[in-house]
């Protein structure tokens, strides 16, 4: 979250910077903790993607903060109750085997399967890094700092294999 030394901020960023520090106060005291910095590089990120004229930049920015901890959170909890109903799931027998059911498991295991095979063939440092964030729960900070990265190398190795999976979703 940094500008060019040449560049002096303005308008909705100089805000941002501004109160940065209470922005980040807000995310924890909503309950982000450790990701906090990581809500605050989403709403940067937002922020930089263009925005019209805003009557209160401040409350804005509360707001954009508060809206990332909610989309975290909601993240959160579908990738909780994705990877529980995938722990719940057992085999299916052969009685089960003609149940729509089953063979909605039967192509999920093989797509998750595929999945795999795709980010083993992408190599170590994406599926590495993917694995970390996305099944691991990883914040990109943490990854970047125990991998001795920037953090915008670990968001660019994400993004290829975000690519992947989304090429194989496209596949099915």
């Amino acid at each position: 979250m940094t500008t060019s030394p040449s560049a002096t901020p303005s308008g909705l960023e100089a805000v941002f910077l501004e109160n940065r520090p209470a922005l980040l106060s807000r995310a924890r005291g909503l309950g982000a903790g450790d990701d906090a910095e990581d809500v605050l590089q989403d709403v940067w990120i937002r922020l930089r993607s263009g925005t019209g004229p805003i009557v209160n930049p401040r409350a804005y920015l509360f707001r954009m903060v508060y809206t990332a901890v909610l989309d975290r959170r909601r993240g959160a909890r579908r990738s909780a109750e994705r990877e529980n109903a995938w722990l719940d799931q057992d085999e299916p027998t052969a009685r089960d085997a003609t149940a729509p059911e089953a063979e909605r498991r039967l192509v999920a295991r093989q797509a998750l399967e595929v999945i795999a095979a795709r980010l083993d063939a992408l190599g170590d440092p994406a599926a590495l890094i993917f694995r970390r964030h996305r099944i691991g729960g990883e914040t990109q900070r943490r990854i970047a700092e125990d991998l001795g990265m920037g953090l915008s190398t670990v968001e660019k190795h994400l993004r290829r294999a975000y690519a992947v999976v989304l090429d194989v979703e496209d596949e099915a």
